[in-house]
């Protein structure tokens, strides 16, 4: 009898062991798998990063980055990625595609310059592998306009200033002269149609006199004529009769 009950009681201390020697190695690889998980969680896919927060016109920006899971060998995650730079007003500024290296990491240069650079502000700059693979930042962008354009845009300012003040200057010089007239370096001149009114005016009445002057020329020789002719006919008929 003693021995059975040693027997039992052997067996249900080794039964109550064995429970906690299990329970306590099963809560030790729950806690490493959530240690080694959020370990994973901590390290994204894809990244993305900037030289630095902010740029200036002509500024060179430098984008780099890398892939995690990257393996050169396998084709679903050796292709290229896409980086697209996305100015305040939502318009692509630039988009490109890059490779990866050997080891994961990409990098890719973009000058803050041209025609699509023109505002200021939060510019956002995004790359994507596939589907499912985005990373962004951003970074400020500070316009400042080229020397040659401000320089341009004053020489404009001055040109137009000048060209007020010559029209300034001659609508107060046109005023000096009288109606019909206009100034033409610095002198009053007449109309074109003022001149044509006052040569026509002047010289108007003399081809049609000198016309007149040769119709009554013409009439008046040929009227001599013709009495000649009657004189010179009279006469010899007197002279026939004479001879009878």
């Amino acid at each position: 009898m003693k021995a059975i009950l040693l027997l039992a009681l052997s067996a249900i201390i080794l039964s109550q062991s064995y429970g906690f020697v299990y329970a306590d190695h099963e809560g030790n690889s729950h806690a490493n798998w959530q240690v080694a998980n959020e370990s994973s969680e901590e390290i994204p896919i894809i990244t993305i990063e900037t030289d630095s927060s902010s740029y200036e016109t002509g500024e060179v920006i430098t984008v780099s980055g890398f892939v995690s899971d990257f393996v050169e060998s396998d084709p679903y995650t050796n292709f290229d990625v896409t980086i697209r730079l996305i100015a305040p007003n939502n318009n692509i500024v630039s988009i490109s595609q890059v490779s990866l290296g050997s080891d994961g990491f990409y990098s890719a240069s973009i000058i803050a310059q041209g025609p699509l650079w023109k505002l200021d502000g939060d510019y956002t700059i995004s790359v994507s592998q596939g589907s499912d693979r985005n990373a962004s930042t951003t970074f400020t962008f500070v316009y400042s306009a080229p020397e040659e354009e401000v320089t341009t845009e004053v020489e404009v300012a001055v040109a137009a200033e000048a060209v007020a003040a010559e029209a300034v200057a001659a609508e107060a010089a046109a005023e000096k002269c009288g109606e019909g007239t206009h100034l033409e370096d610095g002198v009053c001149m007449l109309d074109e149609s003022n001149e044509s009114e006052t040569v026509s005016a002047n010289t108007g009445s003399v081809p049609t006199e000198g016309f007149n002057s040769w119709i009554y020329s013409i009439t008046f020789t040929l009227l001599i004529a013709f009495v000649i002719a009657i004189s010179l006919f009279l006469i010899s008929r007197v002279r026939g009769k004479k001879t009878v």
